[in-house]
C-alpha cells in the first residue's frame, strides 16, 4: 500500500514538473541565436522574419539575433548573396542558423534607372527585397513589407488606423530634422506613395540609396530611390490563380495600468502629500472626481437615483460605502477600505477615520476598441504567353476592421499588363491599372492619437450607465467622453480613385541599339464628406432642450484630382568588344501634374436626416456656408545619360549626369546639373584570388561619388509650387469688397539645395 502511494506520488510529481515545463516553455516568446555563413563566418545584417506573428529583426555584427516567437514559428533568414532559409522554431535558445551561398544570385539582374544591370556589376549602392517577402503574410500596402528586410531602409508606423501608411526614410534621411522620404516609380510612374498599392501585383523591389544611382532621377531622388516593378506573364505558360488570405488583428495595450483599487490608493495617497504640501485644496479628497469621495447615487432625498448624464456627483463611481448603497456590491462594484483618514465630510484630516469605500471599476479602454478586428484579401489572376507576347491580369479586394470602433479600409485593384511583339524590331508594353479605396480612420472628430490616448488612459472609477435610463453616461465630453455615446452621430465617407495607362514602345534598330519610347498618364482624385447629426457634448438639463447638445449640424464636402503626365525617350547602347563591355544610354523626360481641388462647407441643416449642403442655413446674420478652390500645375524637364564600362568582368566603372529644370524655381535658377561617377573592382575574379582563397565565392570593393538636387520634394520643408513668385493674401470683407494684402515675398534667388555623398565599400 505504501508502494503504490509513493508510485502515485511519483506519477503526479512528474506530470506537474512536465505540466510546468510546457507552462514555462508557452510563456517564454524569446527566441535567441546566432547565424553564420561559409566556413562559420558569422553574418551581420541577416533579415530575420517571423512569418507566423510578422515580426522580423536582424543579426548582429556577431551573427546573433533575438527575435518574438514560440515553439512551432517559422522563422524566414535572408542575406544577399545567400539562399533564404526557413527555420521551424523547436527550441528557444542557442539555435545556429546556417546559410548556403545561392550561386545564381551573381546572375542576378537589378533594375537601375531606365534600364537593367547585372548585380556583379553594379558599382552603386542597390537592395533587391526578397520576392518571398512579398509572398508571405497580408499587407495593406508593400511599405510594410519593407521593414526590416533590407539595411539601411527605416519603416515607423506613427499610427494604428486600417490601410495606414507608415513613413519611409532611406540612411537617415537628409533633411535637417531627418525626414526625406524616397521617390516612389512604379513602372517609372512617380507615385506620391506606397499606399493603396497591391503587393499581390508586384514583381520585385528595388531600393536605391547612394548618389551614384539615384542622381539619373534628378530633383526628387536626394532621399533615394524605391523601384517597383509589377508581374508579367512567362512565355510558354499558362496560369489562372485565386488567393484567399484572412488573418486577425489584435489590440496590444503595451502599458500595465493599475486597476480601479488601486488607481483609487494611490490617487488619494498622492493627493493627500499635495495637501499637506499646500499645492491641492483640502477639500480635494471630499469633491465629486475620480478620486474624491463627494459622487453619489442618490439625490438629496436619499431614494431617487441621479442620472450622471444631468448630475456631475453621478459622472463617477467612487463613493464611500452605506447601507443605502451598499445593493451595488450585488450589481459587480467593488470595496475597500481608505488609505487616507478623512472627516465626516469626506476631506483629509490626520486624526479622521479610515472609512470603507466603494466603486464601480469601469474604463472606456473596455468599451472602445475591437478586441480582435478581421482582415480579408483575396486576388484572382490569369498569366500566360507564347514567343511573341505575354499577359498578366489581376483581380483582387482587401478589407482590414480597425481596431478604433467603427474604422475600416477597403481597397479594391484591377490590373492588366501586356507586352508584343508587333514585329521582330518593334515590342509594345502596356499597362493599365485601377484602384478604389474606403476608408474611415477615425472614431470621433479629435482625431485619432487623441482618442487611443484619451480612451486607453481613462481614469477606472467612471460610471457606465444612467441607473435612471439605462443610456451610457457620456463624461467630461464629446472629446474625452464615453465614445459610444456619439459614435453614430459622426458620418465620415471618404474614397479615392487611381487609374494608370502605360504604354512604351521599344523600335529594335539592331541588335546593340534600341529606342524606347514611353508615355504615362496616372489620374488620382479623391472625395470626401462629412456630416455631424446632433451630438452630446455636455450635461444635460430637464428645463433646457439643448444643453449640453451640438445641434450645429456641421457639413462639408471636398473633392481634388490630380493628373500626372510622364512622356520620355530613351536610346539604349549595349555592346560587347571582346573583354570590353559597354552599356550606355541617353534620354530626354517631360514631367506634367496638374492639380484642381473644390471644397465647400455649411452647417444648420433643418434635420439629422439631410446632409445635402444645399440645405443648410446660410444669411447676413449667420452666414455659415463656405466654398474654395485651388490649382496647381507642377513640371519638370529633364535630359539625362548613363554609361557603363566593364572590362573582363573584373574592372568597373559607371558615369551618370542629369539636367533637371523645375517650374518651382524662378527662370534664372531652375536647372540644375547632377553628375555621379562609380568605380568598381571584382576581386574574386582575380587569378591569384582564386587559386590563393578558394574559399572566397565573391568580392567587389567599389566607391562612388555624386551630386544630388534638392528642393524639398519629400521632406518637411519642401519649396510650394509658386513660392519663389510671392503670394498675396485674402482679407475679410469689408463693405462687401474683399481686399488683397502681399503676404509673402517675391524669392528669386531661391535655388537648388546641392549635396555631394562619396561612398567606399566592399
Amino acid at each position: 500500500m505504501k508502494k503504490m502511494v509513493y508510485i502515485n506520488c511519483l506519477r503526479s510529481s512528474l506530470l506537474l514538473l512536465f505540466s510546468f515545463l510546457q507552462i514555462a516553455a508557452f510563456a517564454q516568446t524569446v527566441v535567441t541565436g546566432r547565424v553564420t555563413g561559409e566556413n562559420d563566418t558569422p553574418l551581420d545584417g541577416v533579415s530575420v522574419v517571423n512569418t507566423t506573428q510578422q515580426t522580423a529583426t536582424s543579426s548582429s555584427a556577431q551573427g546573433g539575433f533575438s527575435i518574438d516567437a514560440r515553439i512551432g514559428d517559422i522563422l524566414l533568414f535572408r542575406y544577399v548573396g545567400y539562399a533564404p532559409h526557413e527555420h521551424t522554431v523547436t527550441r528557444l535558445s542557442d539555435v545556429a542558423i546556417h546559410l548556403a551561398v545561392e550561386e545564381n544570385t551573381l546572375d542576378e539582374v537589378v533594375v537601375m534607372g531606365y534600364g537593367t544591370i547585372k548585380r556583379t556589376k553594379v558599382t552603386a549602392s542597390v537592395s533587391t527585397l526578397d520576392k518571398k517577402v512579398l509572398e508571405t503574410g497580408m499587407r495593406a500596402n508593400p511599405a510594410q513589407a519593407l521593414s526590416g528586410t533590407i539595411p539601411g531602409v527605416r519603416v515607423s508606423t506613427g499610427s494604428g488606423r486600417p490601410g495606414a501608411m507608415p513613413s519611409i526614410i532611406l540612411r537617415g534621411g537628409t533633411h535637417w530634422d531627418g525626414s526625406g522620404s524616397p521617390l516612389i516609380l512604379v513602372d517609372g510612374q512617380v507615385r506620391g506613395s506606397l499606399s493603396d498599392i497591391n503587393p499581390e501585383e508586384i514583381e520585385r523591389i528595388d531600393v536605391q540609396k547612394d548618389a551614384a544611382a539615384t542622381a539619373i532621377y534628378g530633383a526628387r531622388a536626394s532621399n533615394g530611390v524605391i523601384l517597383i516593378t509589377t508581374k508579367t506573364g512567362k512565355a510558354g505558360t499558362s496560369s489562372l490563380d485565386f488567393k484567399a488570405n484572412r488573418g486577425i488583428n489584435y489590440l496590444n495595450v503595451p502599458y500595465d495600468f493599475l486597476s480601479a483599487g488601486d488607481y483609487v490608493k494611490w490617487n488619494r495617497l498622492g493627493a493627500a502629500q499635495a495637501i499637506i504640501a499646500g499645492t491641492l485644496p483640502n477639500t480635494t479628497l471630499g469633491s465629486p472626481g475620480p478620486r474624491g469621495t463627494g459622487n453619489a447615487y442618490f439625490g438629496a432625498d436619499g431614494v431617487t437615483p441621479l442620472d450622471g448624464n444631468y448630475a456631475n456627483q453621478a459622472r463617477w463611481s467612487l463613493m464611500r460605502l452605506t447601507d443605502q448603497n451598499r445593493f451595488l456590491l450585488d450589481e459587480g462594484w467593488q470595496t475597500m477600505k481608505d488609505v487616507i483618514p478623512t472627516n465626516s465630510a469626506g476631506n483629509y484630516d490626520p486624526n479622521g477615520e479610515y472609512y470603507d469605500l466603494i466603486y464601480e471599476a469601469f474604463s472606456y479602454r473596455d468599451i472602445a476598441f475591437n478586441r480582435t478586428s478581421p482582415s480579408q484579401d483575396y486576388n484572382l489572376s490569369f498569366s500566360g504567353g507564347n514567343d511573341r507576347g505575354s499577359y498578366y491580369a489581376n483581380a483582387g479586394v482587401y478589407d482590414e476592421q480597425g481596431l478604433s470602433l467603427k474604422t475600416f479600409y477597403r481597397r479594391y485593384n484591377f490590373a492588366v499588363n501586356a507586352d508584343y511583339k508587333i514585329k521582330d524590331w518593334l515590342k509594345s508594353d502596356s499597362r493599365l491599372n485601377f484602384l478604389r479605396a474606403n476608408w474611415r480612420d477615425q472614431t470621433l472628430f479629435n482625431g485619432e492619437s487623441n482618442y487611443w490616448g484619451r480612451m486607453i488612459s481613462a481614469p477606472p472609477t467612471l460610471r457606465s450607465k444612467s441607473p435612471v435610463t439605462g443610456d451610457w453616461i457620456l463624461g467630461r465630453d464629446a472629446s474625452d467622453g464615453n465614445p459610444l455615446v456619439n459614435l453614430d452621430k459622426y458620418i465620415r465617407r471618404n474614397q479615392s480613385d487611381k487609374f494608370t495607362l502605360n504604354q512604351a514602345l521599344t523600335v529594335n534598330f539592331l541588335p546593340e541599339l534600341s529606342l524606347r519610347l514611353n508615355g504615362i498618364l496616372f489620374y488620382e482624385e479623391a472625395y470626401y464628406e462629412s456630416f455631424n447629426k446632433d451630438f452630446r457634448t455636455g450635461f444635460l438639463s430637464d428645463t433646457n432642450p439643448d444643453a449640453g447638445w451640438n445641434r450645429q449640424r456641421a457639413s462639408s464636402a471636398s473633392f481634388w484630382r490630380d493628373i500626372h503626365q510622364t512622356y520620355n525617350a530613351v536610346l539604349n547602347y549595349d555592346k560587347q568588344f571582346g573583354l570590353h563591355h559597354v552599356n550606355a544610354l541617353a534620354g530626354a523626360e517631360f514631367y506634367d501634374s496638374y492639380y484642381r481641388s473644390l471644397g465647400a462647407s455649411g452647417a444648420l441643416a433643418p434635420t439629422d436626416d439631410f446632409m445635402a449642403l444645399g440645405l443648410t442655413t446660410n444669411t447676413s446674420d449667420n452666414p455659415t456656408r463656405g466654398a474654395s478652390s485651388s490649382h496647381t500645375n507642377d513640371r519638370i524637364q529633364s535630359q539625362f545619360a548613363r554609361a557603363n564600362y566593364d572590362f573582363d568582368d573584373k574592372y568597373l566603372a559607371s558615369v551618370t549626369f542629369r539636367r533637371d529644370g523645375v517650374s518651382r524655381l524662378s527662370a534664372d535658377s531652375r536647372w540644375g546639373l547632377f553628375p555621379a561617377a562609380s568605380v568598381g573592382w571584382v576581386a574574386s575574379n582575380e587569378a591569384f584570388l582564386q587559386d590563393g582563397a578558394p574559399w572566397l565565392n565573391f568580392l567587389k570593393i567599389r566607391a562612388s561619388w555624386g551630386k544630388n538636387g534638392n528642393i524639398g520634394i519629400g521632406t518637411n520643408n519642401a519649396i510650394g509650387v509658386y513660392e519663389v513668385q510671392g503670394a498675396y493674401g485674402v482679407q475679410g470683407m469689408y463693405d462687401q469688397i474683399r481686399g488683397f494684402l502681399f503676404s509673402q515675398p517675391i524669392l528669386p534667388a531661391l535655388t537648388w539645395e546641392k549635396t555631394n555623398t562619396t561612398e567606399v565599400c566592399g
